[in-house]
């Protein structure tokens, strides 16, 4: 039996799909299985997992689909097949440091936990170097990926947590789901994923802005309605209005209309009163991101006018910086 499952779904990113995986075959920990999903990828992905797997017999093995489903079918097809007692997920043009499931595995066992995460950076790559910054997780709407942490293969079999299908931002409701149904949970204080932030992501460009909105209304809608089905939010009100709000603010850095930043708001306005958040809240969060969507929620103007200070700030930040890219949205999700 693996300790670990990994999996990699993987479509059009032969640029870097070997290094990913090589950053997986020197993993320290021994009884690891490297689960690469071919997603119908049209380049020669295929052919680069097929050499790991020739390479590392023991722990490559790859899974080529003759259509593609999207990220988050191909994990939960590999998921199926997933032998480990904890899985992993590692996108294709990211990778792990040697030590990374050796350290977390390791805690996962010590702490009994069904969920364990680690730090990680983003990194971007320019003509003579790469720039590495930390990714805040302190907070759990920081803290929306699914690739900095282990979780316990029984234990997401037995909540039947999956990935939701058709959905960007899949990360996000795997993620809460995953914590908001064990208090077993426990943290690798390190950096050991390193995340790439590639220029052809799907969630990157001013163009996205206004579709972003638009996925991101139909994956909080199925999320929260997930919650309620599974009677999460009674006990967990708190942390899905800090969600939800921090959502809201986001939205004032994309490159969107007015009209379409209102009615964001109001869609958010909508979920807040619909699963009676403050209501069910016992404590409302003292958190600076809920104060300010609810100092600024009711006031059409308001939500505008720091739209445009927001953006007038970022701009100078960006500028005296050095780092003015106009084809890069301020979030810096694939």
């Amino acid at each position: 039996m693996f300790n670990v499952s990994i999996i990699v779904p993987v479509y059009k990113s032969e640029q870097y799909l070997a290094s990913c995986l090589s950053s997986l075959a020197k993993q320290t920990l021994e009884h690891v299985e490297v689960i690469v999903v071919i997603d119908a990828s049209p380049d020669n992905c295929a052919v680069i997992a097929g050499e790991f797997c020739i390479q590392y017999p023991e722990r490559f093995r790859k899974i080529v689909l003759e259509k593609n489903v999207g990220v988050s079918m191909a994990r939960n097809i590999a998921m199926q097949s997933a032998q480990g007692e904890y899985i992993g997920f590692v996108d294709s043009d990211d990778y792990a440091e040697p030590n990374m499931f050796e350290l977390m595995f390791c805690k996962a066992l010590t702490t009994n936990a069904d969920v364990v995460s680690c730090q990680m950076r983003s990194f971007e790559t320019h003509a003579s170097s790469v720039e590495y910054h930390n990714i805040p997780t302190k907070e759990y709407y920081d803290d929306t990926f699914v690739t900095n942490k282990l979780f316990r293969r029984v234990y997401l079999l037995s909540k039947q947590i999956n990935f939701y299908s058709n959905v960007i931002f899949e990360d996000e409701p795997f993620a809460y789901t995953a914590r908001f149904a064990t208090e077993n949970v426990a943290e690798v204080n390190q950096v050991l994923y390193n995340y790439r932030m590639s220029p052809e992501g799907l969630c990157r460009g001013d163009n996205h802005g206004r579709f972003n909105l638009y996925d991101k209304q139909l994956m909080l809608a199925r999320f929260l309605a997930d919650m309620e089905r599974r009677g999460a939010i009674e006990d967990h009100a708190a942390e899905l209005l800090q969600c939800l709000a921090n959502h809201a603010l986001s939205a004032l850095y994309y490159h969107i209309s007015a009209v379409d930043l209102l009615g964001f708001f109001s869609f958010i306005d909508h979920l807040v009163g619909k699963y009676r958040l403050l209501e069910r809240c016992a404590v409302i969060p003292q958190d600076y991101k809920v104060s300010r969507y609810l100092k600024f929620r009711g006031s059409a103007t308001q939500i505008v006018l720091l739209s445009y200070w927001v953006k007038v700030r970022q701009f100078k930040q960006q500028f005296s910086a050095g780092l003015l890219s106009p084809s890069l949205s301020s979030e810096g999700a694939k």
